[in-house]
């Protein structure tokens, strides 16, 4: 076993090679997002190099399996993936890994952009707080009306419920001025056209790791539709802090820019999106509170990071007064 918490994953090693086998957790994707999943990756394997998980298909040709054993209450959907070679890099990341992660990203988002989605295609959006409405916002491209302004009202009202009910009335606060300045990026970015797709959605420094000098891009599980910026946002919020941030900073941009434009006003959106990040990493936290990993330890890790959410508020807010006084 290789992990346990949301997803379950397993190396598998045969005769015939090394793979990885997840199998997912229940309640959030169905087995159609999966198999969307499964396609997205299935076609960067055959359509590009990128170093990304290819999926192997069962003996029926089917990529999503459903199984169940005696002791388990519910069905699990599995999947299978040829291993990738590679190590995680971590704390010795330097601007020449992060340019190259910035160039997947954008090489991944170009393929994405150039792509036709098969008939049923479905996944969900990036810019959600709950699980429920990460399943209720499941859907085919954009065409099909996905680009709605997201965190809807319903799933504000039911993120901040919540955390009003588990932390109390001063969190709610914080996080409900964190998710106004976040609306105001997800409303422009949302109609932009070239600002918006089909992304990765969680390539922060686990998830992608690097072999013979080549970055590699594994966990599409959170894959799906949303801001082309919060590719970026992501990995730089989990940078935050590190003494060299702002070299790692302009490289991941640098790197991206040699294959996707910024799009105007983009510093500002990174911050709003990676605001919009940490709050739904603190919903996730919420949520989770029940698991075996997190039961003893979520109420301190989510004040913890509320705290660090209305650092964040505050830091963004004072570089859009500088800003705008630098502007007059």
């Amino acid at each position: 076993m290789l992990r346990h918490e949301h997803n379950t994953t397993f190396r598998v090693d045969t005769a015939t090679g090394r793979y990885v086998l997840r199998l997912n957790r229940t309640g959030v994707h169905d087995e159609r997002s999966i198999a969307s999943e499964m396609s997205w990756l299935s076609a960067l394997a055959e359509a590009t190099d990128l170093g990304v998980p290819v999926p192997v298909p069962a003996r029926d040709g089917s990529l999503v399996v459903s199984e169940s054993t005696p002791g388990v209450p519910e069905h699990r959907l599995g999947v299978l993936l040829r291993w990738q070679e590679g190590r995680f890099v971590d704390r010795r990341l330097t601007p020449r890994h992060l340019a190259s992660v910035g160039d997947l990203i954008g090489q991944l988002q170009r393929h994405a952009v150039g792509w036709t989605p098969p008939r049923g295609f479905a996944r969900p959006r990036v810019d959600v707080l709950t699980v429920a409405a990460r399943r209720a916002s499941v859907a085919g491209p954009p065409e099909e009306g996905t680009r709605a302004v997201h965190p809807t009202p319903d799933d504000e009202a039911s993120a901040l419920a919540l955390v009003a009910r588990l932390l109390g009335e001063d969190d709610r606060d914080v996080v409900a001025d964190a998710l106004r300045l976040a609306r105001r990026s997800t409303e422009a970015l949302a109609s932009t056209q070239s600002a918006w797709g089909l992304i990765h959605a969680d390539l922060h420094y686990e998830n992608f790791l690097f072999h013979e000098g080549r970055p590699l891009a594994i966990d599409f599980d959170d894959c799906g539709w949303g801001a082309n910026l919060y590719d970026l946002a992501l990995p730089l919020s989990e940078l935050e802090g590190r003494p060299n941030y702002e070299a790692l900073r302009d490289a991941l941009l640098d790197g991206y820019a040699r294959q996707r434009p910024l799009p105007h006003g983009y510093d500002d959106h990174l911050r709003a999106l990676a605001i919009l990040r940490r709050v739904q990493l603190i919903m996730w936290i919420l949520e989770s509170r029940e698991q075996a990993a997190f039961r003893d330890s979520w109420h301190s890790w989510a004040r913890n990071d509320v705290r660090a959410l209305a650092g964040a508020v505050e830091v963004h807010n004072d570089q859009r007064h500088a800003a705008t006084l630098v502007h007059r």
